[in-house]
């Protein structure tokens, strides 16, 4: 008898516990795309109709009661998946969510409106809010969890990008978004991403507004990497390059003046660049590549202090290279006395 009492007891301790549980957690239902939702209706928040549920959930919104106005919207599309207004409804809350600061959130939202009412009025303007979000990514919005930063957002931003391009490839928010996603990877040092996207850019928006800026950004991106390696020349060229193209497809660009300083630039690098590399080879006793990089050094920049330097050391390592590389003699009344292996230091050199 004290058993059965004992067992009863604890039947209805559990049987209190799940009734308990189902009030509490009952309105949650996971749904994909947008995880948990609450569906609770609570009072006020129905109406009898699309239109009333429209204008009851805009209230809310007006009275910046977002989490009111999140449920009365996703009333709406629940009720009335079809009507005329549940596009705006879907709008609304990823509008309602950027207004609480959930981003990400908002950004599904959007996706929800553009994947489910692709005819409607609003798709382009959840592209442009997309296109915002993105943007602010981009400008150092950081990831989130419970609202504390975790980390760099521009892998969130380039997602983002991608998904309007993929959304409306020839739709007037794509060059921005080509454009976004270009700059994006620059920060992100994906620099051959980066030229992709704009190369794309340059192919698929040609007469597109930012065709001329996408042209110099390739130049620029070339100008980044080489940023890293004093001794990679390959991405120096390149910059050269894209900033001459640049020069060239738009001589009246606002930026001509800007390429031309960085090529400027550039060629002293590359000046740079070829002398240490000789004197390098200089010192490994390789005097036929130090030979070769003297000379590009005068071809390169031939009124700059390294082309001085570089014309000396060519007279006085052509004895040690003449034959290898077929060259010329030179009349020994022009070749100065000097040891190549120990040549003596220049005057101003790095």
């Amino acid at each position: 008898m004290n058993a059965l009492r004992k067992y009863k007891g604890l039947f209805f301790f559990i049987l209190s516990f799940l009734m308990l549980k189902a009030e509490l957690f009952a309105p949650l239902v996971w749904r994909p795309g947008e995880g948990w939702v609450d569906e609770s209706t609570g009072t006020g928040l129905s109406a009898s109709s699309s239109r009333d549920q429209l204008n009851l959930a805009k209230k809310f919104e007006e009275d910046k009661d977002y989490e009111n106005a999140l449920k009365a919207y996703r009333i709406l599309i629940r009720k009335w998946p079809y009507a005329v207004f549940a596009p705006e409804a879907q709008f609304r809350i990823g509008q309602c969510l950027e207004k609480k600061g959930d981003f990400l959130g908002a950004n599904k939202a959007y996706d929800r409106m553009i994947q489910k009412y692709p005819s409607s009025s609003f798709f382009e303007q959840a592209l442009e809010r997309k296109l915002a979000i993105g943007n602010l990514y981009l400008a150092g919005e950081p990831k989130r969890l419970f609202n504390i930063p975790m980390g760099s957002g521009l892998d969130i931003a380039a997602q983002i990008f991608e998904s309007i391009i993929r959304a409306a490839p020839y739709g007037k928010f794509a060059p921005l978004a080509e454009f976004q996603l270009g700059l994006t990877h620059i920060k992100q040092k994906k620099y051959t991403d980066a030229i992709a996207t704009f190369n794309r850019l340059l192919d698929k928006y040609p007469n597109h507004s930012l065709a001329d800026d996408a042209q110099y950004e390739i130049g620029y991106t070339w100008y980044v990497a080489s940023q890293a390696s004093e001794y990679d020349q390959s991405s120096t060229e390149k910059a050269i390059e894209g900033f001459e193209d640049y020069i060239v497809r738009y001589p009246s660009g606002d930026k001509v003046e800007a390429a031309k300083a960085h090529i400027a630039e550039l060629k002293g690098k590359t000046t740079l660049g070829s002398f240490h590399i000789a004197q390098f080879y200089e010192r490994a006793k390789n005097f036929k590549a130090a030979y070769i990089y003297y000379s590009d050094v005068i071809k390169q920049n031939p009124t700059s202090e390294q082309a001085k330097i570089a014309q000396q050391k060519i007279v006085q390592l052509h004895p040690l290279v003449a034959k290898d590389l077929g060259l010329p003699s030179i009349s020994s009344t022009s070749s100065p006395s000097a040891n190549p292996s120990s040549p003596t230091k220049e005057k101003g050199s790095p």
